[in-house]
């Protein structure tokens, strides 16, 4: 029976090549479209991922940082760093708004340092300096090749301008871009003074992340303290819901697209096949074999065709990345699974219908058809 099947599957290898590279072109698409999605996922909560806080705190009522508001007046501050639990903490007071340059304007999260920052700054630099004085600004690497800037070069936020002193990595995407300024500047922006937005805290050596929550809660009042996962969890829950609708719907739209194009790939390579099936069963085939035979040739080719399209995407994304810096890709291993597991079910089903088509001739059809 297996070698049967292996025979059927390599009848032939031109028609057999041909459905696998036109299977592995639409799943290319899926997964190219996924990549973004994937990408773009992770980089619009960047800021809050890569920070190096146990906890988060914040205005009571407020659970995440993407499109929210949170005011804590600085007297709160210095009560959290008194307490024993803590090692140390950085404020921040954060906007989102969109900056300028030239004739370029980007949505951004503006966050406001309370220089010198330990952890809250960027993480990752290109070039320039990590803390900006008052006056001064750090935009992201792909920002400003995007808009032509340079260290020097001129930047406005609402009415301000600020001179560029640094350029940050892995601090942008296309649903927004993250930049520091100093908190002085950021409180002149706001006429919000004496007050921070969210505080970013380290716990004291032994003391864990849920405890320092509790601790928080207990000795403060009307704070809302998180540990940083949890913190995490919620601000790209937020961030899915209202900054990647655009791509999910693309993601939506090519995926719909590439099934298509599956289903007809591996409907015709079945169809192609419709006398020799209908002959095996003349000559004593049974119908369960058949659609084995059917079954096992879609799942070979689908599988075939992702591993294909998983190889080329690798190689394609980093050059994609480099040629196309404001698009965030990410090949994961969920995102090849799903389209594995979504595909082998789309290809088992469109070849059901020439299956069952040919399990219900005559055997003795194939014959005179052949005549």
């Amino acid at each position: 029976m297996t070698r049967w099947m292996l025979k059927s599957l390599l009848l032939e290898p031109l028609m057999l090549m041909i459905a696998i590279a036109s299977a592995a072109s639409a799943f290319l698409l899926i997964i190219m479209f996924e990549g973004i999605f994937a990408g773009e996922s992770e980089q619009i909560v960047a800021y809050v991922r890569n920070v190096k806080a146990d906890v988060w705190v914040m205005q009571r009522g407020v659970s995440n940082m993407h499109m929210a508001t949170s005011y804590l007046p600085d007297w709160k501050v210095r009560q959290v760093q008194e307490l024993q639990s803590v090692e140390a903490v950085d404020a921040i007071l954060y906007l989102n708004t969109v900056v300028e340059a030239g004739e370029h304007r980007w949505f951004s999260y503006v966050v406001g340092l309370d220089v010198p920052a330990a952890y809250a700054g960027p993480w990752a630099m290109s070039v320039g300096r990590d803390q900006p004085a008052v006056g001064e600004v750090i935009v992201p690497e792909v920002f400003a090749h995007m808009a032509q800037l340079e260290i020097g070069s001129q930047l406005r936020i609402t009415d301000q301008e600020f001179t560029i002193v640094g350029l940050s990595r892995e601090t942008f995407s296309m649903a927004n871009s993250v930049i520091f300024i100093n908190k002085i500047d950021m409180e002149d922006i706001m006429s919000s003074f004496d007050i921070s937005s969210f505080m970013l805290v380290k716990a004291a050596p032994g003391v864990t992340p849920d405890d320092l929550v509790e601790t928080i809660e207990r000795e403060i009042d009307n704070v809302h303290a998180l540990t940083a996962h949890q913190f995490l969890i919620n601000d790209k829950k937020m961030a899915m819901q209202m900054g990647t609708d655009t791509i999910a719907l693309m993601t939506l739209i090519g995926g719909a697209l590439a099934i298509l194009l599956v289903a007809f790939t591996i409907y015709s390579q079945v169809a192609r096949q419709r006398r020799e099936l209908a002959v095996a069963k003349a000559l004593g085939a049974t119908n369960r074999a058949l659609y084995a035979s059917v079954v096992f040739q879609a799942i070979a080719i689908t599988l075939a065709s992702v591993i294909l399209a998983t190889l080329v995407a690798a190689l394609l994304m980093p050059v994609l990345s480099t040629l196309i810096p404001a698009v965030t890709l990410r090949l994961t291993v969920a995102s090849v699974s799903k389209i594995a597991v979504a595909g082998v079910f789309v290809a088992i089903t469109a070849s059901l219908m020439p299956a069952r088509q040919i399990a219900r001739l005559d055997p003795v059809s194939a014959f005179q058809s052949g005549g």
